[in-house]
């Protein structure tokens, strides 16, 4: 499986890990489960690690993506941290897509900060 799932329940901080090439998809399937399992956390706070991840999305593909995560009615009131390496963001037209379409979303180089953030710690 090109990602995992998990909750870290002591911070209820949901981590979407992704490795290697990922389809679009196994993303709407990956967004599809955060939504069905954890959607009744409020406020819904994610961690999406994309430090291992191969971006094989087309431009469009990508944009369309972010657009669809910014209208996804089970993701309105979430906050998203996108965690990647300090120097490149594979993520980053999803990123920008979501972003400028409303979606709550930062990126970080570092997991300690990114958690931060999430829970309103800075």
């Amino acid at each position: 499986m090109p990602y995992i799932i998990d909750l870290n329940k002591p911070l209820a901080i949901v981590n979407v890990i992704y490795s290697g090439k990922v389809s679009l998809e196994m993303r709407l399937q990956a967004v599809e489960q955060v939504c069905g399992n954890y959607g009744h956390l409020k406020p819904l706070k994610i961690l999406v690690d994309v430090r291992e991840l191969v971006m094989d999305l087309s431009f469009d593909e990508q944009q369309a993506f972010g657009k669809q995560l910014a209208s996804n009615p089970g993701l309105t009131n979430a906050r998203v941290a996108v965690l990647h390496q300090p120097d490149f963001n594979p993520n980053a037209i999803i990123d920008d897509s979501a972003f400028n379409n409303g979606y709550m979303l930062a990126q970080f180089s570092s997991p300690d900060d990114a958690e931060l953030w999430l829970l309103n710690k800075i």
